[in-house]
């Protein structure tokens, strides 16, 4: 290190137009800097007025606003520290009564951590060193002030990663005592994981699944748990998993097999949790011991039997899930169809070519259908060239209706035969429970009977069993032909109906809600056509319509003087999945010129798990712009409390099939509580729909759901008479009106 030499003289040649000295008290410089912070507290320990004023002068050439005062003697010192928060120190070395090194010394003692800088004019090289190692950040020269800033630039930003540091030091002291209390108590075994897979964290349950003590598994890669080994090194657990890998996704159950230390291998459940501490992102993982469940699985395996040509179920097995989708069927109240798939002229190219070649139709037609179907849609092949597939919880007759196009279509697709190429059709027959039959055996015979039915219109086709389903079938072409000219007909309408709170029974606010009024078929239920609207797409363009119309109409009554009101509208799948869905809502805004904070949009929980990345990323961009958000239908979805909290949603709505029955039904009211503090609990308001009775009010009070919409306060209406209602209670409370039939 060169030697320091003695401060040089610092007259007018180097600061010309330097201002008189300040008076030795707080001070603010009025310069807003570029690219600093718009204010710096520093505490000057100094006996020269002119030198400080040289200081403060440079720093405000740097881009600082400097709120200083000047103290140099060691009592005046300690009361600055008491008194007042500073972001810096900068003192002199050589003063009459105290020199850098106590001032250092007492600022150390009273403030760890508070960035100290020595501006000093004569200093030795022995002296500047001894201050660096006692925690002064830098040593500047008094005629070199041109360090000065970069050194407390740099100083201000190791003192704050220092103070973000601790903080997170203490908040991570604080949740590991909370999360060893609770997780250390769980059935399930818990760790945490870094990247790489190595743990930092188990519970007392891993040390009983797998024999070993948590000291001798932290550290461990998680992969050595796991049987057989993953390949690909550490981390590939984490990047996604397949049939032939052993990785995992995030929020994602993955069945692996682990190693106790015994060496006993057994099934387990893994589910992994993303998240980022100091910057790192590190996974919790729950592992659940599922050998029980597996077990039973295995036995039901052994029954099933499989089509060796095709790969698929065969009738037997058929027959039997068959049999359990139609048990948990009538448990659920839901739907199931079986749809009959023949081949046409299938025996034709089975003697032309070769037995082989239709083999080789066979495996090809069976690959199609299976790519064809839904996951829980299951397909078996009866023999020669018949198929059958079953739906389990659909909705008969659009999902059935769609499915058996959906077939009829890759089916058509030509097919290469030694080099030629060949087209298949198929007929398919449709029966659904219960509407067709009580049991597997009706289920089949009357799929059967409908398939032959298709290959009489012509083949190429799919029939229903039902003549009524067939009816409703060539009404639902006349609906849609009708549906795709509707929004440029104005056939469209938006009914409103009101949301009251339930302590104070004033109007909050109202849902927008579709209606089609065809000029030949009147009224026209939205049960009918919004299904079919979101099958066909045109529920994107129709929806994008009832936002602008809630938007402007809401606007209009803002406008008129009326007290400001939330209208909510709901957003379809369709409408969801949309890449532009955020700059649609955001042009209606502003060509409608409504507040965002008079917008709520409703959205139901399953159109937020296909992607649930991509819904918590637009959902936040969407309350950024202050428009609130609720889930519609809580509670007939996935109700997954773990997604809940990570979207931004503000309200939960309860649906009415929990609210009809309360307070009678056991069930309903334990569901309808358990929303209701589980909401509460994650910050929500909650809003029950369907209220048609007094006894659903009272419930719904005592239990402190906040708001409610229902035919008891009002069924929806049209604009002028919503505007009527308002104008007449002036928001106040509304008369209870008796339930009413409608939608």
């Amino acid at each position: 290190m060169d030697a320091i030499e003695a401060r040089a003289d610092t007259g007018t040649e180097q600061f010309p137009e330097l201002p008189p000295p300040p008076a030795p008290a707080v001070h603010a410089m009025r310069v807003q800097p570029a690219d600093a912070p718009s204010e710096l507290k520093v505490l000057c320990v100094d006996d020269c007025e002119d030198d400080v004023a040289l200081i403060i002068a440079a720093l405000t050439a740097g881009g600082y606003v400097p709120e200083y005062r000047r103290v140099c003697r060691m009592p005046d010192i300690e009361a600055a520290l008491a008194g007042q928060v500073w972001d810096l120190v900068i003192s002199d070395y050589s003063m009459p009564q105290l020199n850098g090194l106590q001032v250092l010394d007492i600022v150390r003692q009273r403030s760890p951590e508070l960035p100290f800088l020595l501006v000093s004019g004569a200093v030795g090289q022995d002296t500047a060193v001894a201050a660096m190692k006692s925690g002064a950040g830098d040593y500047i020269m008094k005629d070199d002030l041109a360090r000065l800033v970069p050194a407390v630039r740099r100083e201000l930003a190791e003192a704050g990663g220092r103070r973000a540091r601790r903080l997170a030091e203490s908040n991570l002291r604080a949740s590991e005592t909370l999360l060893n209390s609770i997780v250390n108590t769980a059935a399930d075994g818990i760790i945490v994981i870094d990247e790489s897979g190595m743990l930092e964290f188990v519970n007392a349950a891993v040390e009983r699944m797998f024999g070993w003590r948590p000291l001798e598994l932290i550290g461990r890669n998680f992969e050595s748990l796991l049987m057989p080994r993953p390949q690909g090194g550490a981390g590939r657990l984490l990047t996604g998993l397949d049939r032939n890998s052993r990785s995992l996704s995030v929020g994602v159950g993955r069945e692996v097999k682990a190693q106790r230390r015994d060496g006993g291998v057994f099934p387990i459940e893994l589910t992994l949790g993303e998240m980022r501490i100091d910057g790192r992102i590190k996974y919790a993982c729950i592992m659940r011991d599922v050998t029980e469940r597996k077990c039973a699985e295995e036995r039901i395996h052994q029954l099933a039997h499989y089509d060796k040509l095709t790969g698929l179920p065969n009738r037997a097995l058929f027959s039997q899930l068959l049999e359990q989708a139609l048990s948990e069927a009538k448990y659920s109240k839901k739907q199931v169809a079986v749809l009959f798939i023949d081949l046409d002229r299938f025996k034709l190219i089975n003697d032309s070519l070769s037995h082989d070649s239709g083999d080789a139709v066979l495996k090809q037609v069976a690959r199609r259908l299976t790519d064809a179907q839904f996951k829980r849609n299951t397909i078996a092949r009866f023999g020669g060239d018949e198929f059958v597939v079953l739906m389990r919880d659909c909705q008969i007759p659009t999902d059935a209706a769609e499915a058996a196009q959906r077939m009829l279509t890759t089916i058509a697709q030509p097919l290469m035969l030694e080099g030629q190429e060949y087209h298949l059709t198929a007929s398919i027959g449709i029966s659904a429970y219960p509407s067709d039959g009580e049991n597997a055996q009706t289920i089949l015979k009357n799929a059967d009977i409908a398939m032959y039915r298709a290959k009489e219109h012509g083949k190429n086709n799919y029939q229903f069993y039902s003549a009524q389903m067939n009816l409703h079938s060539f009404e639902r072409l006349v609906l849609e032909r009708f549906l795709r000219h509707a929004l440029d007909q104005d056939e469209f309408r938006v009914y409103y109906q009101p949301k009251i709170d339930l302590v104070s029974g004033c109007v909050t606010g109202m849902e927008a809600l579709l209606r089609w009024v065809h000029p030949a078929m009147g009224m026209i239920s939205p049960v009918k056509f919004i299904p079919l609207a979101e099958e066909t797409g045109l529920i994107v363009p129709i929806g994008a319509w009832v936002l602008k119309a809630a938007c402007a109409q809401n606007k209009i009554w803002a406008d008129q003087g009326l007290p400001p009101l939330r209208v909510a509208v709901n957003l379809s799948a369709r409408q969801f999945a949309q890449d532009d869905l955020h700059s649609t809502i955001l042009n209606v805004l502003e060509e409608t010129g409504l507040a965002p904070e008079l917008l709520e949009l409703e959205i139901t929980e399953s159109v937020t798990m296909d992607n649930p990345e991509h819904a918590a990323a637009l959902l936040r961009k969407l309350k950024a712009l202050g428009i609130k958000l609720a889930i519609d239908d809580f509670g007939t979805g996935y109700s997954s409390l773990s997604y809940l909290k990570r979207f931004p949603i503000d309200n939960v709505k309860i649906d009415r099939s929990f609210i009809k029955d309360i307070p009678h039904d056991e069930d309903d009211v334990a569901i309808t509580q358990a929303v209701i503090a589980m909401a509460h609990s994650l910050g929500l308001k909650v809003i029950a729909e369907g209220v048609e009775s007094e006894e659903h009010v009272t419930f719904l009070r005592e239990h402190g759901c906040e708001e409610a919409q229902g035919y008891l306060f009002g069924a929806p209406m049209s604009a002028d008479d919503f505007t009527k209602l308002i104008v007449r209670t002036g928001r106040g409370v509304l008369p209870r009106a008796a339930p009413s039939a409608g939608a």
